[in-house]
This record gives C-alpha cells, structure tokens and sequence, in this order.
C-alpha cells in the first residue's frame, strides 16, 4: 500500500509573508511574452527551462530561461528560432526537444527541434502541406516512470478541424488520422496519452449540429490500429481538457463543465480504462475556474527492499469572477491562513507549472502566468518548495503511529486506526484532492493507547482525499480514495 506523506508544499520561512513579495517578473523588455510552457517530468530530479514565445515587431519565436540553481535566480534570455515569422504553441520534452508551430513557409505547419545530450539540434519540419496544420502536442507518456518500447516521436495536431497522428522515425513521417470532422460532428480540442502497456489513446470533445458535446475517445495498440470510437462523457459542456499524473499508476483526464452557472472542474480517473469514474474538484471559490495545471513529484523510497513511489502535488488555475482573473498560487490559505488567489491586469493568461530545479536542497516549482505591466505582456512566477525525502511504510513520531485506513478505496465506510504513545489533545481533519478542508473534528483529550476511527463519507463525492491525524504539536496524515 502506498502513502501519501502530507507535506504538498513546505514553504521555507523566508518566503512565507505576503505574496507580492515572492512573486518575481521572470522576463523583462520592450516585448510580449506569452504562453509558458514547462515539462512535467515525475521525479523532480532535474530543472528544466520555461519555454515561450516573444513578439515584437510582428514576428514570434520561441525562447527559453533556466533557473540558476546555484544564484536563486533565472538565466538570461535564449533564443531558440531566429526568424521574421510566426513561430508559436511551444512544448518540450527534454528526450525529444521542442515542438511548435510556424508559418515560415507561409501557411501553419508542424515543426520540432531536437534536443540530445544538452546540445539543440537543427529545425526539421515535421508536416509541409499546403493546408493549415496546428495545435501540435506531444502525447503525454509514462517514459519517465517505465523502460519504454517507443522508439519515435508521435505528436497530435489538427488539420482543417480533422485531429491527426502522426508517426516520425528514422526521417519518415506517417500520419492517421483520428477524429474527422464532417457535417454531423467537429473536434476541436484533443489530447493523447501513451502507455508502455496499452499504447496510444486519444481524448476528444466532440460537438453535433446542435451544439451538444461529449468526451470521446479511440484506443491504438502499438501493433495494431486505431479501434471504434468511445464514449466517456455524453450531453456535457466540456471545455479546457488536459491530462495529469496524479498518481504512480493513475491519470486523470481534466476539463471544464457548467454548474450552477459557473465553469467547474471535472475528471475522468483512469481514463484509459473501461467505464472510468467521474470524480468532481470540489474548489470553494465561486468564479469560472479554467487553465488547472498540476505538479506531480514520484518520490523513490525503499523499504524493506521494497520500492515505493511518494506523490507530492502542487497545482494552479485561473479563476474568474466579477469580471477579474486571478490565478491561484499555492496552498498557503490551508497552511497559514491568507487566501492565495492573485489578481491579474490581463482576462485571458495562460499559466505553466512544473519543476526548475532544487532550492535549499527542496524541489523548486514554478507556478508561471501572463501578466501585463509597462504596456507589454511579461512573464511572472511563484514559487513553492517540495520536501525531496523519503517517508517509511509505517507513518510514526514520538506522539504516536498513523496506520493505513481500511478497505482502501472504500465506499462509503471505513476505519481509520492510531496509536498514542502518550497522551495528547488529539484532533482529526480530512482534505480534499486539491488541499482544501472539508472535515475537522475535536477528538479530545486522550489517554496512550489504540484507537479506531469510523470514517463515514457519504456526505463526500467520489476522490481521493488526506486524512490527517494531530496529537499535541505533531500531524501525521495518509492518503485515502472514496470510489462512489
């Protein structure tokens, strides 16, 4: 059984006052910088650069800035295209390089530039048709976390409303085409996630001649082809969908859908697998919620010659309401009581959220976003920091021991046991997926000894949640999923 040592973001002492100042404005100059991207790689053990793109007279390339680990600050400026064009939409993955789309050859084409052995090679274009072809992303994979049988690139990418797959290897490109647009149907937002064991499945929202949308999906073995279209969300409002790794084995797949009048937050658990369960982010703002990005660090830890994947998450979105945008920092509103939502001057920024390095010996994450200030558009960022250690399989201080609930997952009961190794004023609270409380409860005064918990969670929707455990001065807490 895995756990789930509760410390999502341990802020230093230095960094916990208000917010403004630990925001730092990460570029600077008489441009625009838009549209952040960083790779989400699993493990946290390397940095790596916050790629965008910077206009100014009428043209776009792609640059990047990396965080100097040894001076706590970030690098200058790196241009990685040279051109008067377009070059937008960039991704990264550091074993493949960077992805974008450009327009040197005067319509959109798909276009990568290599990345080996920390040298950058030079730009190969990847599709050189005369028709439009956009929104490149690179499949979200699991290379990071299994030996993987893939030996080339494959990209997504729309072609007149028609969302494609292409193939490259050895200098050879070679397309399929997954979702077709036509008179009945159009797809507009895609994403891909391929797995060392089922291969390639690719998500879709998919909107009718009456405007009704719904989540589909279409699975491809490495060996074999694409199968039939699925189902896995009908009769929705969906809208801004993306894959996250929340967890050693499980994705979940994101979006948008109406509530009440107000954009909320979704997910598919393991969507990859047959009928996967629908779980609600219960985020307590009131607003429009859009852009969620999340952070996953898979802490290795051995015990007892058993190897063991910690998960730590940091997350952000962007909020709206009253006709202002925020963007959600960290969790210091659980932690120290002062609500984290910064508001924005711009209504449409897009956030970026990942790993840059190590900072007093703690993973260093970036919460990265668009902001206006001098009549340009700049980058700014918050940063949070990560404990970098391991957790033992049995969750103990010098107050008490914190066991694993049971059954795990569990619907809608189970029992949750600690042992005292003195007396304390013990008190119990439950959090939910993104770090915000939804129970708390006084247990008293109690004597040493063993104790059991009934957990009843009727009254919670499907998700996974923390349980944590407060003897005295010391908290221990653990990770518990309710399957509805």
């Amino acid at each position: 059984m895995k756990n789930l040592f509760y410390i999502l973001l341990l802020f230093l002492p230095s960094i916990v006052f208000s917010q403004n100042n630990f925001i730092k404005q990460i570029t600077f100059g008489d441009f625009d910088a838009r549209n952040p991207f960083i790779y989400n790689n699993g493990y946290g053990n390397q940095g790596n650069p916050v790629f965008f793109e910077l206009h100014s007279s009428g043209a776009s390339n792609i640059y990047y800035k990396t965080y100097d680990e040894s001076n706590n600050q970030f690098e200058d400026t790196v241009a990685l295209t040279h051109n008067n064009y377009l070059n937008i939409n960039p991704s990264f993955h550091p074993s493949i390089g960077v992805l974008f789309q450009t327009n040197q050859n005067s319509n959109w084409d798909i276009a990568f530039i290599p990345y080996e052995n920390n040298n950058w090679g030079e730009t190969t274009f990847l599709t050189t048709s005369q028709n439009n072809e956009i929104k490149p992303r690179l499949f979200n994979d699991k290379e990071d976390y299994y030996p993987s049988n893939v030996d080339s690139l494959n990209i997504l990418f729309s072609r007149d409303g028609n969302i494609i797959h292409l193939n490259y290897k050895n200098n050879q490109a070679a397309e399929v085409e997954v979702f077709q647009s036509n008179n009945n149907f159009t797809y507009n937002e895609f994403a891909g996630l391929q797995d060392y064991f089922s291969g390639y499945t690719v998500f879709a929202i998919e909107e009718d001649v009456s405007g009704i949308k719904r989540i589909v999906r279409r699975i491809k073995p490495y060996n074999g082809n694409y199968e039939v279209k699925e189902i896995l969300r009908d009769s929705c409002d969906c809208s801004d969908m993306d894959l996250a790794y929340t967890d050693f084995i499980n994705w979940m797949l994101f979006y948008t859908d109406t509530l009440l009048g107000e954009r909320r937050y979704f997910a598919l658990n393991n969507p990859q697998a047959h009928n996967p369960s629908l779980l609600s982010l219960d985020i307590l703002y009131n607003g429009n919620l859009s852009s969620l990005g999340l952070y996953l660090m898979l802490i290795i830890t051995k015990n007892e010659d058993v190897t063991m994947f910690e998960p730590n998450w940091a997350y952000t979105y962007l909020l709206e309401r009253n006709d202002t945008s925020y963007v959600r920092l960290d969790v210091s509103d659980l932690a120290f009581g002062v609500d984290s939502l910064h508001p924005l001057k711009v209504s449409a920024s897009s956030l970026a959220i990942g790993a840059l390095g190590t900072e007093y010996n703690q993973i260093l994450v970036y919460t990265v976003w668009e902001d206006s200030v001098d009549g340009h558009l700049q980058l700014f960022g918050a940063p949070v920091h990560i404990q970098n250690s391991s957790v033992k399989e049995e969750i103990s201080n010098n107050n008490f021991v914190l066991y694993q609930n049971y059954p795990n997952p569990f619907n809608p009961y189970t029992k949750i046991e600690y042992k005292l190794l003195k007396a304390s004023d013990v008190k119990f609270k439950v959090y939910n997926f993104l770090g915000e409380k939804v129970i708390e409860q006084n247990l008293g005064y109690q004597t040493a000894g063993n104790y059991k918990l009934d957990f009843d969670g009727r009254k919670l929707s499907s998700g996974i949640y923390i349980y944590s455990i407060s003897a005295d001065e010391s908290r221990l807490s653990r990770k518990m999923m309710l399957v509805k």
